[in-house]
């Protein structure tokens, strides 16, 4: 793993850091509409400040998601120079990669119409939420056979991941008010977390069976070690959460006090960005077949 990182090349480098911006883009602008459906105790101004989440991250996913083009058009090339090759990005948009990125546009698209804060909009929004779910399944690993059965894993996974990462920003947000309404948002989220957790973790674990096989035999390659640090951090995410629903959503009804899991919170959140960081260099490098 370590040789892989330190032969990054430039273009791979590039690749990383915008796959890794749409992932968390994306994401979070499909977690935010999922959380404003969800979340009926926001008060207000919560409400108003995750629309505008919402809407400047599915802007900034369509930037990362339209970058990814030139990107891949580079890597066919073999250097930079590919992103402006027309006959290179030709090849790129005819990809697996150009009908997923045109999917996941349209569906960012459909997820910064909640800025109008109408039930019809709201509606758009989970459409758009699908269509970037859907998108995912379009390239990459979920093109693989069993393909029907990967899919729809991949879908399940996307939307698990964007509920939770689309929580943070909400329930740090209220948490800080220690008021009743808090305390309700929390829990609420809390108890669909138990059931978003489990499908995230199940899906992953189905995809990771099928995809390797004999997970123990694939540590000894380098996308498997990749694979072990994220499982890792993603252990580490889970005890956070376990520590939250266990002792601080408690401490927080009882006392009012807010602080340490705000910065529970603020630990979750970083977990999350690395685990995604980890995802987009080893589909980026040792996985290139498979990259998406």
């Amino acid at each position: 793993m370590g040789g892989v990182l330190v032969a990054l090349e430039l273009v791979q480098i590039a690749s990383i850091l915008v796959k890794a911006g749409m992932y968390i883009s994306v994401l979070l602008a499909a977690g935010s509409v999922i959380n404003i459906w969800l979340l009926t105790e926001l008060d207000a101004a919560a409400s108003r400040r995750l629309r505008r989440l919402a809407v400047w991250s599915a802007l900034l996913g369509v930037v990362f998601s339209a970058l990814t083009i030139p990107l891949r058009a580079a890597f066919f090339y073999g250097g930079i120079g590919g992103a402006l090759d027309p006959m290179m990005l030709q090849i790129a948009l005819s990809s697996p990669l150009g009908l997923s990125a045109a999917t996941h546009i349209l569906g960012l698209l459909a997820i910064a119409t909640v800025a109008f804060n109408r039930s019809g909009a709201r509606i758009f929004a989970m459409l758009g939420v699908a269509l970037v779910a859907i998108s995912f399944a379009l390239r990459g690993h979920a093109t693989n056979d069993p393909r029907l059965a990967l899919s729809t894993l991949f879908v399940i996974h996307i939307l698990a991941a964007s509920f939770w990462i689309g929580g943070f920003f909400p329930l740090y947000d209220m948490v800080g008010r220690g008021n009743a309404a808090a305390v309700r948002t929390v829990e609420r989220f809390g108890q669909a977390a138990l059931v978003m957790v489990g499908l995230l973790v199940g899906a992953g674990s189905v995809i990771l069976v099928i995809l390797a096989g004999n997970p123990i035999a694939v540590l000894t390659q380098p996308w498997g070690q990749f694979l072990a640090l994220k499982l890792a951090v993603v252990a580490l995410l889970l005890g956070l959460a376990g520590l939250n629903k266990l002792r601080l959503t408690p401490a927080l009804a009882k006392t009012g006090e807010g602080a340490p899991l705000r910065t529970s919170i603020q630990w979750e959140a970083a977990a999350f960005i690395l685990i995604l960081l980890v995802t987009a260099t080893f589909t980026s490098t040792v996985a290139p077949e498979h990259a998406g």
